[in-house]
This record gives structure tokens, sequence and C-alpha cells, in this order.
């Protein structure tokens, strides 16, 4: 450990030292003893598809209520990282999304592989990950669920789960409101209302939201106030409950939303060093490609790139558009001593956009347009609880389909700034100008790829209660997975046509005024040719449609969990489960063999072992929860990048398999009501999730070299996560005035998988909270809420230098401050 993160952590805990005052000035006025608390709420979940106290499921498993999601405007899967332990999530859009336990599942951009931790909305698990680019409105609760959860919950997931469950609708009616004004233009307004259609028959619930504020990047190109990674979306949600019969139910949600928002911006923070980590000095770089006088303004003054202060310069990125929707229908049927269950869903997104460049020229523009599509089935027949054994079997159904259209289109100053060192002398001169333009100006062209997949289950789970203390959970499952694919590359548009796809054609020299003859001429051609043969693919570059090899497997998942009640409140478990995670049909991308060609992934393998407690102390106002856990995955799907065979010193990436990864480490929750008025709340994990075969390219090196990183700390994967938080109230009169701090502290860790020092992010601390006067029957409240109120400067994302790219990051927001309004009626 650094002395700089010991520091950090030893810091932390000045959060817990004031709370002794805090609770004298918070505390009821005849407050129960300390030493004895207040008994805590039990909160019951659905984590095995029943509703149990959490504190009886032997499960790795974490709640936040929808009283805190709402207190802390966590709307979204991102907020979820700092109530969580263990918990990551990355990305800057849809496509960009991905989510880790434990440091293990990060795999962004890619649109065959499947999550290796699930999201599960109301019954209704996310075939692609994107999907949850979203916010969730009208929240009940969230679960997080650690280790495989193949055997009940959803598709076969290798590392856990996200169980999002929203409020139903209600035959009581009710009507809710929220409206926040704050930092950055911060605007938001949620309205929820539910009540009787047909009393005791039909029901409704009603949501709409809209969330919208500015982000932290300013575009300076742009003369009016445009801000980028912004947030601007709208939504709604319908749903409807009948009682059908005495013995039958039905809950059926329709919802949408769309954005339209600036996104997915990186902030140029420098060029990078002078040097190659090996030592050879820096040649060629983002900024002295700028430096070449076809960017001098026209008085001659060198163009100098925008470089921090959060301000970015774009002219061609335009605002990325999502659009989801979905409609699911739950049926509950009471059979005697058994239940059916039934769940059918479709779920649909659209996703385009334009990510521009990082300066005022026309270079080129890159982008997506993404549509994803799933139908999904499930049928879950369980016995009642109370006997020896309780029982769940069932089968599940899902067909996939994801369309994605990569395109890079090329402007006029592409070739310019896209080529070498001697490219750009051989066309440096005036009168090649012309020339120098045309090489890459026009040319678009776009990389098709659509998988799609059948999946098919059978699961059970069962809970052999052998004795009055101790249970015996096992579970399977098998999945049969077919899965296809194909992909095209196309040339929309081909630009100036300057030459054929073999660079052989030299018909239209002359149209340029060159002599091939002369050799100034000649070198110029060729140049020109070289820049327009790369930006159009060159020789089997497009192509058709390219079928992928095909993927008929099985896969089985099992877990095996026995565990022992000590007494009333505590309890011990241990568990062993596999999950495994499908194969991907993907083809080769770039360099090496022929493009297009079928490289598929293979599946992933996770075995995880958990040993936890569960335990009230202190009269029930003390809740201590702990587990030690292993999980080892292998055939780990990931990005790879390595030396290109066909270029030598150049790399290529892949989709493909890391050999193996493993994760051992602690988890611990704590939750103490010290009184009725003030409670205190810590989770803490630390995890040493390293590589155990991997070879890859060494980073910001000069020649293309390989290193291997067995014994190495994963990318995102803080080894010490730490979140506290204390919440306290007081009734004066009829005003309920409350106040709450959370501090969130991460030990450092590298942000990108090359663990360049230049994505290295250290150890720093968020610092949430927020006070609040409102009546004391809970239907109005007025909040004052502030963010990183300790203004800790820090990035979620980072990337390194390349030959035509500067060191990036993606900054966190500064201060943040709100007022709240909400009713409650």
């Amino acid at each position: 450990m650094t002395s700089d993160t010991s520091k950090r952590l030893a810091r932390l805990p000045l959060l817990l030292a004031f709370l002794p005052s805090l609770a004298a000035h918070a505390a009821d006025p005849d407050p129960i003893p300390a030493v004895d608390g207040v008994p805590l709420e039990q909160v019951r979940i659905t984590a095995r598809n029943r509703e149990e106290l959490a504190q009886d499921v032997p499960v790795s498993v974490s709640v936040v209520s929808g009283r805190t999601l709402e207190r802390d405007d966590v709307v979204g899967i991102t907020g979820l990282t700092q109530k969580v332990p263990s918990l990551g999530v990355f990305g800057s859009n849809p496509r960009q999304t991905s989510i880790s336990l434990r440091g293990i599942g990060k795999n962004t951009a890619n649109d065959t592989m499947e999550p290796s931790v699930g999201v599960i909305v109301d019954g209704v698990a996310s075939a692609y990950v994107g999907q949850n680019w979203t916010d969730w409105v009208d929240l009940d609760r969230i679960e997080v669920i650690r280790g495989p959860q193949g055997t009940l919950l959803g598709k076969n997931t290798t590392l856990g789960v996200i169980n999002v469950v929203t409020k139903a609708p209600s035959f009581t009616p009710s009507t809710s409101y929220e409206a926040r004004v704050g930092s950055y233009n911060d605007l938001q307004a949620k309205v929820s209302a539910t009540g009787p259609i047909l009393d005791g028959v039909l029901a409704w619930r009603g949501s709409f939201f809209v969330n919208k504020r500015d982000g932290m990047l300013k575009n300076v190109y742009q003369s009016g106030p445009e801000t980028w990674n912004e947030t601007q979306r709208a939504g709604a949600r319908l749903q409807f409950l009948a009682h059908l019969g005495r013995d039958l139910d039905a809950r059926v949600i329709l919802d949408q939303i769309q954005s339209s928002e600036n996104g997915n911006k990186s902030l140029l923070l420098n060029d990078g060093p002078a040097s190659f980590a090996d030592g050879p000095v820096r040649t060629l770089s983002f900024a002295s490609r700028l430096a070449r006088d076809y960017f001098n303004d026209a008085g001659g003054t060198p163009y100098r790139p925008v470089f921090g202060n959060n301000q970015i310069e774009d002219a061609k990125a335009r605002p990325q558009r999502t659009k989801q929707s979905g409609i699911s229908a739950q049926l509950d049927w009471r059979l005697g001593g058994y239940s059916l269950t039934s769940i059918t869903a479709w779920r649909s997104q659209h996703f385009d956009i334009k990510n521009g460049g990082v300066t005022r020229f026309d270079i080129g523009d890159g982008g997506q347009q993404l549509w994803n599509s799933q139908y999904s089935q499930e049928l879950r027949l369980a016995n009642e609880v109370g006997g020896p054994v309780d029982w769940q079997a069932g089968v599940y159904g899902l067909k996939a389909r994801v369309y994605s259209d990569d395109p890079t289109a090329y402007g006029a100053d592409a070739a310019a700034f896209n080529a070498s060192a001697a490219q750009y002398a051989a066309l440096a001169a005036p009168r090649y100008r012309g020339l120098l333009r045309a090489a890459q100006d026009g040319v678009y062209r776009s990389y098709v790829l659509e998988p799609k997949t059948t999946s098919a289950a059978l699961f059970g789970q069962a809970n052999w209660h052998f004795s009055e203390r101790g249970t015996l959970t096992v579970g399977l499952r098998e999945t049969h997975e077919h899965k296809t694919g194909r992909n095209r590359r196309e040339l929309d548009r081909a630009g100036s046509v300057l030459t054929d796809t073999l660079g052989k054609d030299n018909g239209r020299a002359a149209s340029y005024g060159l002599n091939l003859a002369n050799a100034a001429d000649l070198a110029a051609w060729n140049a020109a040719k070289a820049l327009y043969l790369n930006a159009i693919g060159g020789a089997g570059g497009v192509y058709d449609w390219k079928e992928g090899q095909a993927i008929d497997g099985n896969s089985l998942s099992w877990l095996v969990s026995p565990s022992w009640q000590l007494g009333r409140d505590t309890m011990l478990y241990a568990s062993a489960a596999q999950g495994e995670k499908s194969g991907a049909v993907e083809f080769v991308t770039a360099g090496g063999p022929t493009l297009g060609d079928p490289q598929n992934v293979r599946p992933e393998q996770a075995r995880d072992y958990e040993l936890g407690i569960k335990t009230l102390l202190a009269g029930r106002s003390l809740m201590l929860n702990a587990n030690l856990y292993q999980t080892r995955v292998t055939d780990y799907q990931s990005n790879l990048t390595v030396p290109d065979e066909t270029q030598p010193g150049g790399t290529r990436s892949y989709l493909g398999n890391i050999a193996g990864v493993r994760a051992r480490g602690l988890e611990l929750e704590l939750n103490y009501a010290a009184s009725r008025s003030l409670k205190l709340n810590l989770n803490a994990s630390y995890n040493r999730a390293v590589y155990l075969d991997f070879s890859t390219t060494a980073p910001d090196t000069s020649v293309t070299r390989l290193v291997n990183y067995a014994g190495r700390q994963l990318h995102g994967a803080p080894k010490f996560i730490v979140n506290a938080g204390i919440d306290g109230n007081r009734l004066v009169g009829r005003i309920l005035l409350r106040g709450w701090l959370n501090e969130s502290f991460r030990s450092g860790s590298y942000l990108a998988a090359s663990l360049s020092p230049f994505t290295w992010q250290p150890a720093y601390s968020l610092v949430d909270g927020g006070v609040s006067a409102g009546s004391a029957d809970g239907k109005y409240e007025l909040a004052l809420t502030g963010r990183n109120l300790l203004n800790k400067a820090y990035v979620t994302g980072a990337g390194t230098f390349s030959s035509s790219g500067a060191v990036t990051a993606q900054p966190g927001y500064d201060r943040t401050v709100a007022l709240v309004f909400r009713a409650h009626l």
C-alpha cells in the first residue's frame, strides 16, 4: 500500500469522528441509550425471486432503498458506485457502457459480447448492456447480488446481477412531485401518480421525468454556450395491476425514454512526453502534426490545440440521440401450494452518435448508429415456503439482435493531419495543396455488424432445511445458445476516387497538374495515393456480407451453498458456484489475417467461492455483514492489443480471451441505528483483482514489445473502496429537520487496460451531503444538497498518448449544489 493511500485511509474515519456530536444534536428528546440503539428496519428483497428478509438470504447482496436513492438523486447505474462496495461502472454513452463487480467485467464498445454483470429491471434481463444507459424512475430499491446468479436470475451471468425494482401500482391513491434546480443549470422534474381504475380489480401507476444538466466541458469553438458530457433526457412509464381473480394477478409495464445530449468527449490534457518510455525522442505527435504550416492561420501564426481548463474545441460533433422503449407483462398464479410466474417482454433501443474531432479543423468524424432489440419469456414454478424443501424451477428463452453501423468520415483537412512526416514533406509545397486535400476528403466508409442470439435454458434451485438451523441450497442451469453473425465493410462515398483499390491507376495524376516523370511530382502522387488507400481501406478493405462461424453449444451453471443459523440473528454461509457466459461470433477487424474473416471469442467461465456472516447485534440496532470471496475467471472476454504481423512495429486490437483473472477480497457492510433519529452506515471492500496470465503490448514505447501483466491489478479496480454515511433528523414543532453526509473513498487505480502511467487516477474521496426541512407527516420537503463538497478534482476515464492522439481524461463534476422540493400526497 502506498503512503499516499495509507494517509487517505487514515483520514477517512474523520467522517465518523464527529458523529457523537451530531448524535447529541440529532437525537430524540428521550433517546434510547446508545448501547442498545433501536431496531433497524428489516429490508425485504427478491434476490431469489421470493420476497425474503435480506438478512435471511445466504448471498452477498447489497440493498439501496428507494428513499436513499431519492435523497441522493441516484437515477442511473453510475450513482450506485458510491453506495455499493466492489461495483464499477464505465462508459460515456450506451455503446460504451460497461459494469464490473470486484474489478472484473469491464469491456466497453463491443456489440457481440454479453455482459458479465447482468441488469434486471422488474424481472426483465437486458441482453444488451447499453440499454441501461438510462434513468430509472419510481424506484422501490436496487439490489446488487454478487457472484454467478444463473441458477435463478435472468440470463447466465458470470459475476453478478443488479436487480432494479420499481414501485408497483397501488389501489391507494397517491401523487408525488419533485423539482430540482442547481449548478450547471441542473433542472429536473418528476411526477408519479397511482390509484384505482376499478377498485379492488384494476390499478394504474404513471411516472414522468425530465433530467437536464450542462456538462463539465465547454466547446470554445462554438460562439454560443455549448457544453459537453451533459445530461438531457426525458421519459415516462405507465403500469397497470389487475386482480383477475382470487389467485391470479397481472402487471403490465410500458416505458419509453429519449435523450439528445452532447456526450462522449474527452478533455485534451497535454501532448504527452518528449520521449517514449524506452528512451527515444518522439518525432511525430498530435501537436507536431497540427504544427504543420497547413494549419497556420492567415497571418502565418501556428495553430495551438486547446489543452486543459475543461475546454474543448470541436467543429464537427453532434448530440448523441437515444430512444429506448419496452413492454412487459407479468402473470402470477397461486395454484394450491404452488405459484406460477410468467414474464413476457420486448425491448428495443436506437442509438446514434457523431463523435466529431478535437480541433476546429475538418479532419474527420466517427460515430455509431445502432439498433438492438430483444424478446424474452420466462416461466417459473415454485412451491410454498414452510416445508423441509422449498424450490423453484423454470424455463427461460431469449431472442436478441443487434445491428451496428460504425461509420468513419474524412474531411478536407484529414490528409494534412494523417500524413506521415515523409508523406507530408512530399505534399507540403503550395502547388500540391489541392492534391493533399483530395487525398482523403469526402471518403465515407462504414463497418456493419449484425449479431443474433437465440438462447434457451432450464434452471432450478432448492433449499433443503435439513435441521432447524441448517439449510443447503443447490442450483443448476443448463443453457443452449445459438449465435450467428455477419459483417461487411461499405465504401458509402469514395471521395475523389484518386486511384483504384490497388493503387495502380495513375490516370488522374494529370488532372492535378502532375508530370510523373518529375521526381517531386511522383513522390507527391505516391504519397497522396497511399493516404487515399488508407482512407478507403485498400485492397480487401471493402466487401459484401461475410457470414461468421455460428455458435451452437451448451453451458452449465451450478450453485452449492450451505448456511447455518448460530442464533436468532446470526447466520454463517458458504457457497461454491460456477457461471458461464457464452462465446461471441466475431471477425478480424484490423491487421493480421483477411479482414472480415471469422475470429470467434471463446466462452468465459467463472468459479466463485464465498464465506460470509450476517448478524444483528445490540438489540438488532447494528447490522454487520461480511464475506470473503475468491472469483477466478478463465478465458476472460476482453479487448486485446497485440503486435500486427502485417506491419513491423504496429499493433492491432480485437475482441478475444485472456487466459485467466482472479479476484480475492473482503466485503463489509455496517448499519447502525444509534437512535430513532440518527443512523450510520459503512460499507467497504478490499479487492485484489489480478491477471493470472496476460501478455500484451507495453504502453508508451517506441517499438512494439510484449509484456506479461501476470500479478498486476486490473484497470478500474481500486484495491480499497469505503463508503460511509450519517443521516440524522429532529422534530422542531411541526417541522422535521434533517441532515446527512456521505463520504466515498477510492484508492488509486489505472483507468485504461494499457496500465499506462498517464491513465493512473490517484486515491480520492468525494463528500456529499444535504439538509432539509419538511412537514412532520412527510408530505412536503425542501432540501439543499451538495455533491463533491470538498471540490476534489478527479477523472472517470483517461487515455494515453499516441502518434496522433494526446493524453486525455474525462473529468468528474466539481462542487455542485441543488435546491429540491418534494411533495408526497
